[in-house]
């Protein structure tokens, strides 16, 4: 039972630190080492092209690309071996089927092969050893937020498209007609006008062609107009649609966050979705100062992952909290100032709730508020029993 269990515990933490982002020190170190291998070959590939460096270290860069293609290969029979991820069984093979025949899955193959050996064969297809460049998208959120704006207004964005096409047509033919006599080289057809359709339109405008009669020239002259709304529209679409995926993102994540803070666990759905909305998430570095005594109170903070070390100055010295519990509120509560100065014991992930929200929050959520207000009771209670003498 042991025996088979180790393998596929093995695959499943592995399949975690490839494809997760939150998976602890290991997954951040593969993928570190990951990205670091990326840069090093696709910089060795350039450097290779240079006339005034590649006769020289022609060796080493071959040595380099050869070293980071292995690396590659490995990546890539991993990620087929880990494609079903936690599951197994029947679902196994179509899963690593998926990945093999997946956009990402045909990069990281194509990494994987060492095309700096091409010009030894007679080939001349080394230019894709600058292949894996592709493979730092896996790793950039804002390139996964674009995609997923443009898919979400493909509709839209195809409407756009086609009422471009139809645009460039249009005018493309109008100054056809106008040039056709005086420059038959240039606009001697319609297919041949289109190139300064498509140039104009985006306001590249390269200069090799340009209408030199009076009627060619005011066609022109409303094609760069036209261009700078007709681009405008998707530009504007892609970029509320990617806004909105941010947002989207944030949520979510903000949402898991919160609903694996003890305090709102047995919260429904909808109300967890109401409290991620007045909350902000925000990681500490080991040894940051998160709040200063004597300061104002501006936010409370409950405690995601990680420690942090709470000293009010009493001679009991500093303690420690850790996930699942909030600090902050006493301030807030009391109208005072910060009571303790709290420091980030190990790196930390917290959820931020404003000053701005607090109240709000207290109002809409009875039976949460009752537990901050006891607690900061409690600790106002032992601030302030020293002080009375108590």
């Amino acid at each position: 039972m042991n025996d088979a269990a180790g393998p596929e515990s093995l695959r499943v933490r592995m399949f975690d630190w490839l494809t997760r982002d939150e998976v602890g020190f290991g997954g951040a170190a593969l993928r570190s080492a990951l990205v670091a291998l990326i840069v090093v070959s696709v910089t060795a590939a350039i450097l290779r092209t240079v006339p005034g460096i590649a006769p020289q270290w022609a060796t080493t860069f071959d040595a380099i690309l050869l070293l980071a293609t292995a690396g590659f290969a490995l990546e890539y029979l991993l990620r087929i071996w880990v494609a079903p991820g936690d599951k197994d069984g029947a679902g196994a093979a179509g899963a690593r089927l998926r990945y093999v025949f997946s956009l990402p899955g045909l990069i990281d193959l194509i990494a994987a092969l060492p095309f700096t050996l091409a010009p030894h064969l007679g080939m001349h297809i080394d230019w894709l050893d600058i292949v894996p460049i592709f493979k730092l998208l896996r790793y950039s959120h804002a390139f996964q937020f674009l995609v997923e704006a443009i898919y979400g207004e493909r509709r839209v964005l195809a409407s756009a498209a086609i009422l471009t096409l139809a645009l460039l047509i249009f005018q493309s033919t109008i100054v056809y007609f106008f040039e056709r006599d005086a420059q038959p080289d240039k606009f001697g057809s319609i297919p041949e006008a289109m190139w300064w359709g498509i140039v104009t339109l985006t306001t590249v405008g390269y200069g090799d062609v340009t209408p030199v009669t009076v009627g060619g020239r005011v066609a022109g002259g409303i094609t760069a107009v036209l261009g700078v709304c007709m681009f405008a529209i998707p530009v504007g679409i892609i970029a509320s649609a990617f806004v909105e995926a941010v947002r989207r993102r944030e949520f979510v994540v903000t949402w898991n966050l919160v609903a694996n803070v003890p305090l709102f666990r047995d919260l429904d759905a909808g109300r967890i979705a109401a409290i991620a909305a007045l909350l902000r998430t925000r990681q500490a570095e080991r040894g940051e100062r998160l709040v200063r005594k004597g300061d104002e109170a501006d936010s409370m903070y409950f405690i995601v992952s990680g420690e942090v070390e709470v000293d009010t100055g009493s001679a009991a010295g500093a303690l420690r909290m850790a996930a699942g519990e909030f600090f902050g509120e006493v301030a807030l509560i009391a109208n005072r100032v910060r009571t303790a100065t709290v420091t980030a014991a190990t790196g930390c992930k917290l959820l931020v709730l404003h000053k701005r929200d607090f109240h709000g929050f207290m109002e809409a959520h009875a039976e949460l508020a009752a537990l901050v207000r006891a607690t900061a009771l409690r600790r106002i209670e032992e601030i302030d029993a020293p002080r009375l003498g108590r």
